[in-house]
């Protein structure tokens, strides 16, 4: 991880994710009571999942560049998790966000980290998943940490 300026440049996206899952201890901006990384399913793997406490199972994708492979992922993650997000830097989110109609399409949140802190730059909408079966199975990959 570089700082330059008050902006962080992420070297790998592996930074941007463990930067992430730290803050997300502190910032809780979904009040996440339990998360885990790298969820494997059929359709994918997904970087982060994390649950509520509103029981509201949660999926992110997190990309350093390119936005919309992140955006296809996120929805895709919608069969199975009840709010979707990408995770991008601060210059890669801000400029995805000039497409918010893209997202908000697809039911997709944008979030960042910005000034050392989680940011949700877009919401993510929340919806039952169309696969509830695999939903269970996420809870339960948590629930093994």
């Amino acid at each position: 991880m570089i700082r330059k300026d008050v902006q962080v440049v992420y070297t790998t996206e592996q930074e941007l994710v463990d930067f992430f899952l730290t803050q997300l201890l502190s910032d809780k901006p979904w009040e996440a009571n339990s998360f885990g990384v790298e969820f494997n399913y059929m359709r994918g793997k997904t970087d982060i999942i994390a649950v509520s406490v509103s029981n509201e199972l949660i999926a992110i994708e997190a990309k350093l560049y390119k936005w919309r492979i992140a955006l296809h992922q996120a929805y895709r993650n919608r069969c199975y998790a009840n709010k979707s997000y990408v995770l991008l830097p601060q210059k890669t989110a801000q400029l995805a966000f000039c497409y918010e109609y893209e997202f908000e399409r697809r039911g997709v949140g944008i979030c960042s980290i910005l000034d050392g802190h989680i940011t949700i730059l877009k919401e993510a909408v929340a919806d039952d998943p169309i696969q509830p079966w695999l939903r269970e199975v996420a809870l339960q990959y948590l629930a093994k940490g």
